[in-house]
């Protein structure tokens, strides 16, 4: 199905939906003493643009993760009503290995979701932060098998992983991923990956360097890159940062100040998106 731009105000309005679930979770985070910090490009925005970068149309969240897991543990009983966690080990057909919070009754589907047969809402993305290694080679074993372990459950929910075009022998490529997903789907359970995920990050000699165990190929940050936690204005609402967003950012995303060219400027647009009202937007029609 070709998909073109978001209709009418139709952006906005997401953007302001995501915005609800991120106050829930800072509220969630707040009675329960959990620490977190805006995340990639929620930072960015909230460094360069003062909320939304103009164009996104996701919120992401860090957690160290002792904090993560009391989230994960906590926040079911603490969100409001109308707001849910979802991980691949309570919903069906979820690929990520981390986890989301969703807007109940709204719907965000995704190609990724729409192959999968996930009935996702809108939600905010809550990424565990993990310390890598005080031994380099150990470390650079945690980036890999921390990537490929994260591979390995999308590839069981979907037979077509996203494989840029300029990809060598990507015909090849292609229909591996359909053999592969075949076969883990049928031989391996979700829980056999989670838990290999996790087995990846418990080293006895965590060191000074911390990743998104969930992209872990991306640079790491230094501990007093994040902590202790500073704050940032996002939206015109005050929420928790890294203590130094600037050098955060730039171990992400290099020059992020500068505005990157209109052609790379793109959403992760869904195929189907209903603000709970049953109508899909994205058509104009019945969800």
């Amino acid at each position: 199905m070709a998909v073109g731009p978001y209709p009418g105000d139709a952006l906005r309005r997401l953007q302001e939906a995501e915005f609800e679930v991120l106050l829930a979770i800072d509220d969630v985070c707040a009675k329960a003493g959990i620490s977190y910090f805006l995340d990639g490009g929620t930072c960015l925005g909230a460094v360069r643009h003062g909320g939304f970068i103009p164009w996104d149309d996701d919120v992401d969240v860090g957690m160290p993760y002792d904090d993560y897991l009391r989230f994960v543990a906590e926040a079911p009983g603490l969100l409001p009503e109308g707001y849910s966690l979802h991980s691949s080990l309570n919903t069906q057909a979820y690929a990520p290995l981390w986890v989301k919070v969703y807007k109940d009754g709204t719907r965000f589907i995704d190609r990724d979701a729409a192959e999968a047969g996930l009935e996702q809402a809108i939600f905010v993305d809550v990424f565990p932060y993990r310390q890598l290694s005080a031994r380099p080679r150990v470390a650079r074993r945690q980036i890999r098998w921390g990537t490929i372990w994260q591979r390995v459950s999308f590839l069981r929910h979907t037979a077509h992983p996203k494989i840029p075009p300029d990809t060598p022998l990507r015909s090849v490529a292609v229909a591996g991923c359909v053999a592969a997903h075949a076969v883990l789907k049928r031989v391996v359970p979700q829980r056999t990956v989670v838990r290999m995920f996790e087995k990846v990050w418990d080293v006895p000699d965590p060191g000074n360097r911390w990743v998104d165990a969930c992209y872990p190929w991306r640079d790491a940050c230094a501990y007093d890159t994040l902590f202790p936690l500073g704050s940032i204005e996002f939206e015109g609402r005050t929420f928790p940062a890294p203590r130094d967003p600037d050098r955060f950012l730039s171990d992400l995303y290099g020059d992020y100040r500068t505005l990157p060219p209109e052609h790379e400027r793109y959403p992760h647009l869904p195929l189907v998106l209903d603000f709970g009202d049953g109508v899909d937007v994205m058509r104009g029609g019945v969800a």
